[in-house]
């Protein structure tokens, strides 16, 4: 594991948003969703692709709050521009959780 300074961390924006639409990505090489996320008035409405179908539904998703980093370039995923990375965690079984607050949080808020 590599070590970082603080500062190395505060250049990383993980903030909350709430997921406001779910379409299926069927071009994707994995099974994977297009999310459109809210992130609040400062950073607005951000789009990402996530390989999060073995656990969560689309209707699951609608309206769920995640953790997502907000600061990286966007990136091209086949004809999806994905603009914000949704943070989650690997099982043994290959699926992935999603990092997500316990209880409502405002949209925008940064992890600290």
């Amino acid at each position: 594991m590599e070590t970082i300074t603080w500062t190395d961390f505060e250049k990383v924006e993980l903030r909350i948003g709430t997921i406001i639409d779910v379409q299926d990505f069927p071009e994707a090489r994995k099974p994977a969703y297009k999310l459109t996320i809210d992130f609040g008035e400062e950073i607005g409405i951000r789009k990402s692709s996530a390989q999060i179908t073995r656990l969560y539904t689309r209707d699951t998703l609608l309206g769920k709050q995640v953790l997502a980093v907000v600061n990286f370039a966007p990136k091209q995923v086949g004809p999806f521009m994905s603009e914000c990375l949704v943070t989650g965690f690997h099982r043994d079984d290959g699926a992935v959780v999603l990092a997500a607050p316990d209880a409502p949080i405002p949209n925008g808020t940064k992890l600290l």
